[in-house]
């Protein structure tokens, strides 16, 4: 089975579950969300940037959580589908499934982000009247947030498959409270990098300092350090990602079906 025909077939599975139900509402939702607080925002020195802070570091923080119910609802739809055995005895080997459920998952994710990310480009145009906007530094937002929630999806695919759905979203939302305290505080600075709860959190407000009022208020000198803190934790998020994954599809390989409590 070609790798397309593998996703369409994950894809397929999860037709009249929650979880594209909450691929539709999450972004839209989300977006209208920001733009309706916006609206009765009465400052205007600097708007776009602090639309730019809030739309993103609400919504990573907010990833461990969505994570874990998007990885729980799929491990949670092939346990109800026959305990398993569609993954057990299927004709695709277990660990292409892993990795076909992997891919789906942040193709879903990432897409959901962009949709987001420009249904809120599209309000600040046409609600909020912002001007000018910085689309391509949002677009770069957008796409690190994705890059820093990589390992996430590794991590609790895991969880959701050996542990069970409320395993995964005890962990995601004990990942929620760590991407607020040390991702969107100043608690993490030293530590961040670290941290994969806050990767996600940290990387997307890196774009910000291009943005032409930011880039002079901070100087060359923070610019360039922010710079290396930026491929610094870009590579710590690839490295752990592609680490687990790999761990991940080996241990699904080997899986048989059966939790430790059973």
């Amino acid at each position: 089975m070609s790798f397309l025909r593998l996703l369409s077939s994950e894809w397929l599975k999860t037709k009249r579950t929650a979880i594209r139900l909450m691929m539709i509402i999450t972004p839209i939702s989300y977006s209208l969300l920001m733009v309706w607080y916006f609206s009765h925002y009465h400052t205007i020195m600097f708007l776009e940037t602090k639309i730019y802070e809030a739309f993103f570091e609400v919504m990573t923080v907010s990833l461990p959580i969505i994570i874990s119910l998007l990885t729980g609802l799929m491990a949670y739809q092939e346990e109800k589908a026959g305990s398993f055995m569609n993954i057990l005895t299927g004709p695709v080997s277990k660990m292409k499934s892993y990795i076909g459920k992997l891919t789906l998952l942040i193709f879903l994710a990432g897409a959901d982000i962009l949709l987001a990310t420009l249904l809120m480009l599209l309000g600040m145009k046409y609600v909020l009247k912002v001007a000018p906007i910085h689309e391509h530094v949002f677009l770069q937002g957008a796409a690190l947030s994705i890059v820093g929630s990589l390992f996430l999806f590794s991590l609790h695919l895991f969880i959701s498959f050996a542990f069970g759905m409320g395993a995964a979203i005890a962990v995601g939302s004990g990942g929620f409270l760590i991407a607020a305290l040390l991702g969107a505080t100043s608690l993490g600075d030293h530590i961040w990098m670290y941290v994969p709860w806050t990767w996600a959190v940290r990387l997307s407000q890196l774009p910000l300092l291009s943005m032409p009022e930011i880039k002079q208020a901070v100087g060359e000198l923070l610019l360039h350090s922010y710079s290396l803190s930026l491929r610094e934790g870009t590579a710590y998020a690839l490295l752990s990602f592609l680490i687990a994954t790999v761990i991940g599809s080996i241990w699904f390989q080997r899986w048989e079906g059966n939790k430790p409590h059973e």
